[in-house]
């Protein structure tokens, strides 16, 4: 039998075994998010995460940074479902043996080019002067600390040096070997999975503890959050000199993370996933109506949307632009949309925008266009999306049986339609949260097209706040919205969602008021809500040993 065809058996039957390790490592440690002994400034400790697979994207980014491969073999897998809005959750992320497999093969493929792309950084040494033993272990070490995003332990290289020794057993070379061992890496839990400890027994015997995170964990967690990628060498090695929990030294890294192209990120990983923006990718307006939408306009929503977050992390303005932006990026369709004349062509520049019109992403045509029916926007769908991303004031979901809202009668506004179904109590349960936040958008059509009309008659935009509280349109929204702490409260929780993997739970609202508070408001700038979110308890502590 070919020595590839083997070696190939033996790791597979190694990945099968490893799959089921980190699956029931995942169980046992578990990943609630429940909190436990210890507090912080609110009196709340921080909650468990468990151990959290890498998602699609995140695999996608780690090879890239690690061997060069662009090939995206993640692509392939099965999609990352969802939980609390963002694919990086750990109750989620759970390995199926399709997945097992297809990990598998992605290996393989990692590997051979990353031997191609990067083997002058990965063959440190010549086993020919310095031992084949000797050689192999100090390359292992090396590439495995990288890959691990810690130090291997003398066991974890010892299970990779048999990998070398039979590649030397049967003459298949040296870098054969390193390949067989990289292979076997990509497979192994300690890669797959953020947080794998060293010592399950001890972790398992310290869960009710909580800790600081070690260094290495604290790389890993503040790499993923900031760049959706694995720690690079420079954080690597401030963790090995144990300098990260310096609040200097940390925030030295923090600033360099967030000041490098890859925490562009922080857009696929988060803002895209917080705004739901992955169903732009299925509105259908109809295309009598609406002859200008293209799927070059859909793409082009959605690089709008990409760009204006681009703009607002460079400049580190205040998060509270994602809301009161008075600008966006429009090619000339969507700039037809905003209103805007002197833009041609199809290069997204950036514009000024109307302020008694627009606001933020609040009034851009993606949202717009998502929330919307074929012909006419929806009320219903618009408040929903308006109290989940917003708001943090997620409607319960509609008892069985409900009916959906009535066809309008003759001459019966909108309002009067969607007021005739909330008569109904098993309808109200939802609608009286939904759809006075849905009106605040009915000055804008199926695509997001200001309108001072709808089905002939002037626009009744008249909304209301969940405490009662009325404005007139997403401007004055917006206008309460920026004094109050409904958006900065929810702001910060997507974002501590997001960067711990976590749900955040309903005792932790005094940490997310807290961090929002202090730090979305017109003077603040973005990266003093991302250092808040590094400098948590949540974000540095962990219950029950390792993780990250």
């Amino acid at each position: 039998m070919p020595v590839q065809r083997i070696a190939s058996g033996c790791l597979r039957r190694g990945l099968v075994v490893s799959t089921l390790l980190a699956s029931a490592c995942v169980g046992s440690i578990g990943d609630d998010g429940r909190p436990t002994e210890g507090a912080d400034a609110c009196g709340l400790p921080p909650g468990r995460v468990g151990l959290q697979r890498l998602t699609r994207a995140e695999y996608n980014r780690t090879v890239r940074d690690l061997f060069g491969v662009v090939s995206a073999p993640a692509d392939g897998f099965p999609p990352d479902s969802s939980t609390s809005g963002f694919d990086n959750n750990a109750q989620s992320l759970t390995t199926s043996p399709q997945l097992a497999e297809l990990l598998f093969d992605a290996a393989e493929l990692v590997a051979a080019e990353a031997l191609t792309n990067k083997s002058d950084e990965i063959l440190v040494c010549d086993p020919a002067q310095v031992g084949y033993d000797a050689c192999a272990r100090t390359t292992l070490s090396r590439l495995a600390l990288r890959v691990y995003r810690r130090p291997a332990t003398d066991v974890e290289v010892d299970d990779l040096m048999t990998l070398m020794q039979f590649a030397e057993a049967e003459g298949d070379g040296f870098e054969a070997g390193v390949g067989y061992a990289l292979q076997a890496m990509l497979v192994a839990p300690q890669f797959l999975y953020r947080g794998v400890p060293t010592d399950a027994t001890a972790a398992a015997e310290s869960a009710a503890a909580v800790a600081e995170l070690d260094e290495y964990a604290l790389a890993t967690r503040l790499s993923f959050f900031l760049w959706g990628s694995t720690p690079d060498d420079r954080l690597l090695q401030s963790a090995a000199d144990g300098l990260l929990r310096d609040p200097t030294t940390l925030r030295v890294e923090f600033d360099r993370l967030l000041a490098d192209p890859k925490s562009a990120a922080l857009f696929d990983g988060f803002v895209e996933q917080w705004l739901q923006l992955g169903k732009l990718g299925s509105a259908t307006p109809d295309p009598e109506l609406f002859p200008m939408f293209t799927e070059e306009l859909r793409q082009a929503m959605w690089e709008e949307a990409r760009l204006f977050f681009d703009a607002l992390r460079q400049r580190d303005g205040s998060a509270l632009e994602l809301i009161n932006g008075g600008y966006t990026f429009a090619n000339d369709t969507i700039a037809a949309i905003y209103g805007v004349s002197g833009v041609s062509g199809p290069q997204l520049q950036q514009i000024a925008t109307d302020p008694t019109q627009r606001a933020g992403v609040l009034t851009m045509p993606a949202v717009l266009t998502m929330t919307s029916g074929p012909e006419q926007p929806n009320i219903v769908r618009r408040g929903v999306w308006l109290a989940e991303t917003i708001l943090c004031a997620k409607p319960p979901p509609p008892p069985d049986g409900v009916p959906a809202p009535p066809d309008p009668k003759p001459g019966e506004t909108e309002r009067e339609r969607l007021a005739r179904h909330r008569s109904d109590p098993s309808c109200a349960s939802c609608h009286d949260l939904i759809d006075p936040l849905g009106f605040a958008f009915e000055s804008y059509d199926a695509i997001g097209n200001f309108r001072d009309t709808a089905d002939g008659q002037p626009v009744d935009n008249l909304g209301q706040l969940p405490d009662g509280r009325t404005f007139s349109g997403v401007i004055g929204l917006v206008e309460l919205l920026e004094s109050g702490d409904e958006y900065p409260t929810c702001v910060t929780e997507k974002l501590m969602t997001y960067a711990l993997g976590r749900t955040m739970t309903d005792a932790e609202q005094c940490v997310l008021s807290a961090i929002g508070t202090e730090t979305v408001r017109p003077e603040s700038k973005l990266s003093d809500l991302l250092w808040a979110v590094v400098t948590s308890d949540a974000f540095r502590k962990q219950q029950g040993g390792g993780g990250s």
